[in-house]
């Protein structure tokens, strides 16, 4: 098996998966970055297409802040996975004074591009004149997708709202309460990823489409309707019953604490498992407790408790596993990442950052026999690739003088895009400021 942390400067022969297609990244925040992560580290060519400042408070995704120094940007983009392999231009979208500008290049990227991800409210990219309809009249080949938190069409069309707003309409957040009833709000909720991963295989199945008709087509996925899907087996009980199965408060026999202070969970719900797990610890007459409830089964629970407390974590995992038994650690997020089987499954990646030195990246679940993905490119400062990008469309550099003209509002200098000093940038500033850090 092939490895799968890959130093920057380790480029790898073989073709990757995705390689030959194309993709304008007109996306924000974490779905739409995090969908075109996942292209971009199976090897679609991502191209961000990004505003300059001001940006209204709205990073360029959520590893980014809003606001940053020159300093900042470089530090966070070091470390920066959503944007990693990812080319970053400079388009001004948003000011309509200089809009057509940046919509001709734009419309010559998407002449030779296969996939637009965009992320804005429903109607945003129309008025950038940059939505499918528009796109689609310069490539009629172009797969078109919108990721937001309603959909493109409904009654809550028009609803601002982000996740936690995402999740109680779609019912996931009301399925987390305390013992008074009252709703709690998770530290964690895989919304965002799942809208993600629905995006990826929209796309890939349209592009598998497109093969045989020759056509592309618009793809609409939400974050609610991602997060309804949560529900797939409480919801298939509630259609055969008609009655909502809520959790069942009481002992359980879930996460318990180990001498050292350390936790495990011991959930054992097969009878194999379970009857191991009470002959390791002693007490056979448990077995009929297996899906128990009642006095018996809380003294067991308690029982159970008080004898994890003698032994610690490192050995009840020895124990338990020798027993085959289902027992895990509960690790903290710097175990997690430190853990024997997540390093052999590659979700750490290292690479060589010109400034920062070794910088680690989470991995990609994917695993290739003959394919190894890993880190090609660390994340783009804004606009790096502008003046790359728009050559290869055959701009001469007087063109993209021209072209786009460069804002007037004062910056921070960040290096190979469209942030300027405390003066105006002339077109040639630009283009030497761009080409000095290529």
């Amino acid at each position: 098996m092939q490895g799968f942390s890959q130093d920057l400067t380790n480029k790898e022969n073989a073709v990757l998966p995705l390689e030959g297609y194309r993709v304008l990244d007109l996306s924000r925040q974490m779905p739409g970055p995090y969908a075109t992560h996942l292209l971009a580290d199976l090897g679609m060519e991502v191209i961000k297409v990004e505003e300059p400042l001001p940006r209204y408070g709205m990073g360029r995704d959520d590893l980014m802040p809003s606001d940053p120094t020159a300093e900042e940007e470089v530090v966070y983009a070091a470390y920066n996975a959503f944007a990693r392999n990812k080319k970053s231009i400079a388009l001004q979208l948003l000011k309509p004074e200089i809009r057509p500008q940046a919509q001709e290049v734009f419309y010559k990227l998407a002449q030779k591009a296969d996939i637009v991800v965009e992320s804005y409210r429903p109607g945003v990219t129309k008025w950038m004149g940059v939505d499918y309809d528009t796109v689609k009249q310069h490539n009629p080949r172009i797969i078109y997708c919108a990721v937001t938190g309603y959909g493109q069409t409904g009654p809550y069309v028009k609803y601002a709202g982000h996740g936690g707003h995402f999740s109680a309409v779609s019912g996931t957040a009301s399925r987390l309460r305390d013992a008074e009833g009252i709703p709690l709000r998770p530290d964690y909720t895989p919304i965002g990823y799942l809208a993600a991963l629905y995006a990826v295989t929209g796309i890939l199945s349209a592009l598998v489409l497109r093969d045989r008709t020759g056509q592309g087509q618009f793809i609409d996925v939400s974050l609610t309707g991602a997060d309804v899907t949560q529900l797939f087996m409480a919801s298939a009980s509630y259609f055969r019953t008609g009655q909502e199965q809520r959790r069942v408060e009481g002992p359980r026999l879930d996460y318990v604490k180990c001498k050292d202070g350390k936790w495990v969970t011991i959930s054992n719900p097969e009878t194999y498992f379970w009857e191991n797990f009470c002959r390791v610890l002693g007490h056979e007459e448990w077995i009929p407790l297996r899906r128990g409830s009642g006095p018996d089964f809380e003294r067991m629970v308690e029982e159970v408790k008080a004898i994890f407390l003698t032994k610690t974590r490192d050995e009840w995992l020895k124990t338990l596993r020798e027993a085959d038994c289902c027992i895990a650690p509960l690790n903290e997020l710097p175990e997690a990442l430190e853990d024997p089987q997540v390093l052999h499954l590659g979700m750490v990646w290292e690479a060589q950052h010109p400034s920062a030195g070794k910088v680690k990246q989470m991995g990609v679940p994917i695993r290739f026999s003959d394919v190894s993905l890993g880190i090609r490119e660390l994340a783009p400062e804004l606009g790096k690739h502008t003046v790359q990008v728009m050559r290869e469309l055959g701009y001469s550099d007087r063109q993209i003088q021209e072209q786009i003209p460069p804002p007037s509002w004062p910056g921070r200098g960040t290096r190979g895009g469209w942030l300027i000093g405390p003066k105006t940038w002339t077109g040639q500033d630009f283009i030497r400021s761009c080409e000095f850090w290529r």
